[in-house]
């Protein structure tokens, strides 16, 4: 599939003849293997991905030198938003959980394509405010829910990637340490038999 294929299909909409010669001439398809870093923290990103296929995690280093979980991003979904937000230098880093083959978006080609195309501007606002309620709701639930509920959350909403990706990063995700995370997750074993 071209690019433009991609994000038609994830996206649900159908692209105008223009931007799709823009898009397969200018966008890419890239292949990252397992384990490797997409963005470090500090540096500038330049681009914006789509997941075709694999798992990536966006983390902090605390000052202790402790790795904090911020978010996951998998198939059809979006990641490197906050250069092309805000225009900084990344405030974590991102690595591949898995082989990931995504579409590579420059910010100049997105900035291009929302500035000459109103409804393709009204969608990027939509993501955005979207991105925002899912970081709400992760705060809101770090403050208000327990570890045990804190896991099931994360499991309902990422019901795909318990089983896919190491327990200490699921664990940094929902603040628990590992060992915390192995007896919350026995417990549920022991309760669903």
């Amino acid at each position: 599939m071209k690019p433009s294929e991609y994000l038609e299909t994830v996206l649900n909409i159908k692209l105008y003849p223009e931007i799709i010669d823009t898009i397969n001439r200018e966008a890419i398809i890239v292949s990252f293997p397992l384990g490797h870093t997409v963005l470090h923290e500090g540096d500038m990103a330049s681009c914006l991905y789509l997941i075709i296929r694999g798992v990536v995690r966006g983390y902090y280093i605390d000052d202790k030198g402790n790795d904090i979980t911020k978010c996951f991003c998998s198939k059809n979904e979006f990641f490197s938003t906050e250069g092309f937000r805000m225009s900084v230098p990344s405030t974590f880093t991102i690595e591949c959980l898995e082989d990931c083959q995504c579409v590579q978006l420059s910010y100049n080609l997105l900035n291009n394509i929302i500035s000459t195309h109103k409804q393709l501007g009204d969608l990027a606002s939509r993501y955005f405010q979207i991105e925002v309620s899912r970081l709400e709701q992760r705060s809101k639930n770090l403050m208000m829910l327990d570890a045990e509920e804190r896991y099931y959350a994360f499991c309902q909403d990422y019901p795909y990637l318990h089983k896919r990706i190491a327990l200490k990063y699921i664990a940094s995700y929902i603040g628990v340490r590992p060992a915390s995370l192995s007896r919350i997750r026995k417990k549920q074993k022991l309760s669903e038999n």
